[in-house]
């Protein structure tokens, strides 16, 4: 008499798996790094954090960095995954599938950045400056990072209007403050240039050039 609906869903379990991963990396900041991770707020107002923390040695690659790089590629690449779907009409591809690959591209970018920011700076003669604003920018992503991840709890199990205003303003306010930060660094002189043309050419092939790659690897 009556006939079964077949319902079709998508299972997101494996989103709250990546919530959980980055949640106990995040405990395990807050109880191994305690006083820096809580002065990394700072960063919304102020430029201490700087100074407290630019003399600790390795000034990249050291624990603290290791954790957070992970936190960032998990909320980064959940951020664009959302984004992804959210405004794009139709992904053929499996949910998990694409996040996979968002996560591996957004790696490889990060990856080309570095190497392709250290070569700029053995030719401009920069290094010491190329480590410090890389110092920087980790700064300012893991800052952005910690900020956007209770939106992307809330879109992750939200729907409809409210799931794309999420995203939406997710996005704004990420690349927002992005900006902000990185032009309050150029404003500052982090990167000292003698002419404002190399300034211009070292950012933009700083920031555009792994784009291109990424592109020509994973899309074109």
């Amino acid at each position: 008499m009556f006939e079964g609906i077949e319902r079709i869903s998508v299972s997101s379990d494996w989103i709250t798996l990546i919530f959980l991963a980055v949640l106990i990396l995040v405990a395990v900041l807050q109880l191994n790094f305690t006083e820096r991770f809580s002065k990394l707020f700072s960063l919304i107002y102020s430029e201490k954090y700087y100074t407290d923390f630019y003399k600790t040695r390795p000034l990249i690659f050291n624990w603290f960095h290791v954790i957070f790089f992970f936190i960032i590629i998990f909320n980064i690449s959940l951020a664009l995954f959302f984004a992804l779907n959210t405004f794009k009409e139709s992904v053929e591809i499996s949910p998990f599938y694409l996040y996979s690959k968002i996560f591996v591209m957004t790696i490889t970018y990060f990856g080309i950045r570095y190497v392709l920011g250290y070569f700029l700076a053995f030719i401009f003669e920069l290094e010491e400056s190329q480590n410090y604003f890389t110092f920087l920018k980790i700064s300012n992503l893991a800052l952005i990072s910690i900020l956007i991840l209770p939106l992307l709890v809330l879109a992750n199990y939200s729907a409809g209007v409210f799931h794309k205003f999420l995203i939406t303003f997710g996005l704004i306010v990420s690349v927002a403050i992005a900006l902000f930060r990185y032009f309050v660094l150029i404003k500052n002189e982090k990167l000292s240039f003698n002419n404002i043309f190399y300034l211009f050419l070292y950012l933009c092939a700083l920031e555009l050039a792994p784009f291109i790659v990424i592109y020509k690897l994973f899309v074109d």
